[in-house]
């Protein structure tokens, strides 16, 4: 399970960096305030007042502060209700409420596609490199070749653990899940230069100063991947490799594991390319559980390693990040397509919950696990796995089929097929 937690730690929080831009200097990444002129209005009637209101719909949607307008007088039987206040929004969950305006992805649940900086990602996966994306994401162009070049070597330079740090992880015992040591790790990463933590210096550091967030950027994402590779290095008990100054992002994470060629010294190309493709899939999902406790955490001005670990820490759930291992484990008990019909009707009967079918946002096919599955006809050794892709693709057929899936539109999503990927490695 060590390839899985180290998917899901890496790919739900790696990306949350860029929205730290969003809330330090929101007119770098966001559409701003709605325009002067209006789509239409909103017209409401509190019948306890009999007072009518109009809230302008911007991009088919209202400003839920202008509902702090609609009030009533004081209710002294419930006095909590308060209102005399303005009326208030209750969304259990973040069902329908959008906290920002954003033009890093746009995701389309019902026609099953994916969009980063209005870039399909189908003209990305396979065409453009993971760092590409990557940059496309949080400085919203595709870079240059010099642009490239110096994004590359920022950060592979960046790629030292501080000694602290690997001692942090060492600490360990080599059974600790991976994100406790990655959450450990990082902390003690942040801790090595308390001169960019905004609470230690007792002033606002980042807003307004993009060098110095552009920067942040590099140190936390290299942070993140070179402390899940001394995680990962702790719990299979190999020796830490340091980057390859002249290496890729995933060469050198591939480089630090120690999955390198026994004579070369170097990661497998196919290896390389498998996972530029597969982390492009995963590069951003709009604003994911983990994208909403970093920005909840950035809204304060905590430092960029602070608003990381909050996100990880949110990732790590099992309804969300860890999602991929709770799937996994879950074929693993199936062990055999012939006990899945069991496993359908236990999951119909609500004693279980399947996790890697059905989606929050997705009434169609995951787009992602298209692409994914793409990917295992290429790498997939089913003799290697003991048949537990067996086990998932029975699950797919199974649940395709059946009225109780169908009605709920609920399908496969990535989660389903995102471990394999990792054991054809």
């Amino acid at each position: 399970m060590f390839t899985e937690m180290f998917y899901s730690t890496v790919n739900q929080a790696l990306f949350s960096m860029k929205k730290l831009l969003s809330s330090v200097l929101p007119s770098a990444v966001s559409f701003g305030p709605p325009g002067p002129k209006p789509s239409g209005f909103l017209t409401i009637t509190d019948s306890r007042t009999s007072r009518k209101y109009e809230i302008p719909i911007h991009r088919n949607a209202v400003e839920a502060i202008r509902f702090k307008e609609i009030r009533a007088p004081k209710d002294y039987h419930h006095p909590a209700d308060k209102p005399e206040g303005g009326l208030r929004l209750l969304d259990q969950g973040f069902q329908n409420t959008a906290v920002m305006a954003s033009q890093v992805t746009f995701v389309d649940g019902i026609e099953g596609s994916i969009r980063y900086r209005d870039i399909s990602i189908t003209d990305l996966v396979g065409k453009k490199r993971f760092e590409d994306v990557t940059f496309l994401l949080i400085w919203g162009h595709l870079p240059s070749q010099q642009e490239m070049e110096n994004y590359r070597k920022d950060l592979a330079a960046a790629m030292v653990p501080p000694q602290m740090v690997s001692d942090v992880i060492q600490s360990f015992p080599s059974t600790t899940p991976l994100v406790t040591m990655v959450i450990a790790g990082l902390s003690a990463w942040a801790g090595s230069d308390a001169t960019v933590i905004p609470a230690y210096m007792g002033k606002n550091i980042y807003q307004g100063n993009l060098a110095l967030v552009d920067k942040q950027i590099i140190r936390v994402l290299s942070a993140l991947g070179t402390v899940v590779a001394l995680a990962y290095c702790r719990l299979t008990q190999r020796a830490f490799t340091p980057a390859d100054p002249n290496g890729s992002f995933i060469e050198n994470m591939l480089v630090m594991m120690a999955f390198v060629d026994s004579v070369t010294g170097k990661p497998d190309p196919k290896h390389v390319d498998c996972l530029e493709r597969l982390w492009v899939l995963y590069a951003d999902h709009e604003l994911t559980n983990s994208t909403a406790a970093f920005l909840h955490v950035a809204s304060t001005l905590a430092d960029p390693f602070t608003c990381s670990i909050a996100s990880i820490a949110a990732a790590y759930g099992p309804l969300h990040g860890g999602a991929i291992e709770t799937a996994f484990k879950t074929i693993q008990d199936v062990g055999k397509p012939e006990n899945v019909p069991k496993l359908i009707e236990d999951v119909k009967a609500k004693k279980f919950r399947l996790f890697g079918y059905g989606h929050r946002i997705y009434k169609t096919v995951d787009p992602r696990s298209v692409f994914i599955r793409e990917l295992l006809d290429e790498f997939y050794d089913e003799k290697a796995d003991g048949g537990f892709l067996a086990v998932a693709l029975e699950i797919d057929r199974m649940a395709s089929k059946d009225k109780y899936f169908t009605s709920r539109q609920l399908k496969a999503n990535a989660d389903l097929y995102g471990s394999f990927v990792y054991m054809a490695l």
